[in-house]
């Protein structure tokens, strides 16, 4: 809530500080006062309150967008140094890198002596603008009235920063001068600090080439020996021929980040930090200096590495798995969790591990059907693999292995589905209600399947009318086109023959599809006909939208079944008249 009043708004940011209100930061960017903000500031730097600490790694993480903040930033960074406030100290340490932006420009150049003209690009200091609150005015004359007037203007904008460049460079060389004295009082307090500063980079401040020669802080204490880079007084420049490429880690004071003490240090910034370029610097160093730990890493650390997002501990992650021997005595319960957990670049490695280590004979046939029935085909792969190890026997697991029809991946569905009705489809333990899952499964391959076995010799299905029934009521275009051929090779069941009207109905009326099937269906609506004259009422008007169709070879085949029909049951000609209006049937004595 922004307020005209400065001593109002001050006045309410004091209300939230004393009250402990997570509104304090909003109130407090209202006021851009800096005589005003000071004693506020005073008292803030050393409020002992968990929360006031938590508040102040919350303000240098805001975007420096405030003018009148200056002795906010001074009291608080001055405070943390006398403190040893290592939090907070790198909080400052990276808003200082943040104050710090160029962006690449160009300029023409000319040189008067060769008179040549060229283009050279350049890093461009950025220095964004506020609007201006403060009243313009100008006095001047009326040319027509000789009155003097006065002219209202738009105020110019102000430098939406903290402090003017040169004092922002100081500010990185003093945040750098706090790691550089402790360096000198051993490797644990140096490490503990580079930590937390370290950790408050984010890809954000890092997302391009000049925003990482712009912050200084993180160059010195990652890549401060590298020969790549020149550290001038003010500014990172690239050294002749060198290119931000070519960076990998060559921290300062090196010997400390060799030091046992450093292993946790750099395992920790792979897993937390919320920089790319950290954590690959930190996986660099790891494996550089303290492979021979890397290899016993505890199997927790292990585990949250290889369910990162990000896909380069996601590899590094992948690399310690081989070769880790407390993954052998991981229960099947954790790598469960891991799949379950997993992002998609890291679920192939898991999958591979639990595999190559024969993990997955821990696993029971239920548990292998929840992994087949998945959509990533690593997880899926793994589980049917393991299934074609397994023979079902109980009634609980033939159940089981019905759900396979379930299956999410498309890859595998074909593959699963006849794996699956080798049993649950075998004339030994034969179930129509496990079949006829797969006939209405969502993925095309499994119902192809499903279709295969029908067809085969052996099928106990092609006996069944139960069976035949439920497929008579698939919503699926496919099936149905087969059930009309299937019908052509042999006779169902009279149970299953009553209901083939809406079969031939949605084969007669697909548009697009079917040319054959139609043809047969017109025949089998024929002889159904002949054989049922009492239901002329519902198989008539199924012919007439064949009679009808703009298909010559369809509407030629439904004529010819109709008047067939009527000349072979002379009891149809009142039914046929009244559904079928357009058609006379003239007897042949009438033409003679």
């Amino acid at each position: 809530m922004a307020s005209g009043d400065p001593q109002q708004a001050l006045q309410l940011a004091e209300e939230y500080f004393s009250a402990e209100d997570d509104r304090f930061l909003n109130a407090l960017r209202d006021v851009t006062d800096a005589e005003l903000i000071a004693p506020l500031a005073d008292a803030w730097k050393v409020d002992p309150r968990p929360w006031a600490h938590e508040q102040k790694l919350l303000f240098f993480r805001l975007d420096p967008d405030r003018v009148g903040h200056q002795p906010i930033v001074k009291r608080l960074f001055k405070q943390a140094e006398e403190d040893g406030d290592d939090q907070v100290l790198a909080a400052a340490a990276s808003l200082f890198d943040r104050l710090v932006r160029h962006r690449v420009s160009t300029r023409n150049c000319y040189d008067w002596r060769s008179r040549a003209f060229w283009t050279e690009e350049y890093l461009e200091a950025e220095c964004g603008k506020l609007p201006n609150t403060a009243a313009r005015t100008r006095e001047g004359i009326n040319p027509f009235t000789g009155q003097p007037v006065t002219f209202h203007l738009p105020p110019p904008p102000v430098d939406a920063i903290y402090f003017s460049y040169a004092t922002r460079y100081y500010l990185q060389r003093r945040a750098w001068r706090y790691y550089k004295r402790l360096a000198r009082q051993g490797a644990e307090r140096y490490l503990t600090a580079c930590r937390e500063l370290l950790l408050a980079y984010t890809d954000d401040d890092l997302d391009t080439g000049p925003r990482i020669l712009d912050s200084r802080t993180l160059l010195q204490a990652a890549f401060g020996e590298h020969p790549a880079l020149r550290f001038g007084r003010d500014r990172v420049t690239l050294a002749e021929g060198g290119s931000l490429s070519q960076l990998t880690a060559a921290p300062r004071r090196p010997e400390h980040w060799q030091a046992p003490a450093a292993f946790d240090v750099l395992i920790d910034l792979a897993r937390r930090s919320r920089s790319r370029l950290v954590r690959v610097w930190a996986m660099q160093l790891t494996e550089r200096h303290h492979a021979e730990r890397v290899a016993n890493l505890p199997v927790e650390v292990l585990l949250e590495l290889i369910l990162s997002e990000d896909p380069d501990v996601q590899r590094f992650a992948e690399t310690l798995l081989e070769d880790n021997p407390a993954i052998d005595r991981l229960p099947i319960e954790t790598w469960l969790r891991l799949i379950d957990e997993a992002g998609p670049n890291a679920l192939p490695a898991i999958c591979t591990a639990m595999s190559e280590r024969g993990t997955t004979r821990d696993l029971n046939l239920s548990e292998c059907v929840d992994l087949a029935v998945r959509e990533p085909s690593a997880a899926a792969r793994l589980g049917l693999n393991e299934l074609k190890t397994r023979i079902p026997a109980s009634e609980y697991e033939l159940d089981q292995v019905a759900r396979l029809a379930d299956t999410a991946c498309d890859a595998l569905a074909g593959e699963a589905a006849d794996w699956a009705l080798s049993y649950v489809g075998s004339r030994q333990e034969y179930d129509r209600d496990h079949v006829s899952r797969f006939f209405d499964s969502l993925r095309p391959a499994a119902r192809r399947s499903a279709w295969a076995w029908l067809e085969s010799d052996d099928c106990p299905g092609r006996d069944d009318p139960v069976l035949f029934c439920r497929l008579l009521e698939t919503p699926y275009d496919e099936l149905k086109l087969r059930v009309i051929d299937l019908l052509e090779q042999r006779n169902l069941p009279g149970e299953a023959r009553g209901g083939l009207t809406a079969v031939w109905t949605a084969v007669l009326l697909g548009v697009h599809r079917g040319g054959r099937q139609k043809l047969a269906a017109v025949r089998q609506l024929a002889a159904a006909l002949r054989q049922s004259p009492q239901r002329a009422d519902d198989l008539v008007p199924v012919l007439a939208v064949a009679a009808r169709s703009i298909r010559k070879p369809e509407s030629r085949a439904a004529l010819a079944a109709v008047v067939g029909s009527t000349l072979a049951e002379p009891a149809l000609a009142d039914a046929v008249q009244r559904l079928l209006p357009e058609l006379r049937i003239v007897p042949a004595e009438a033409t003679a």
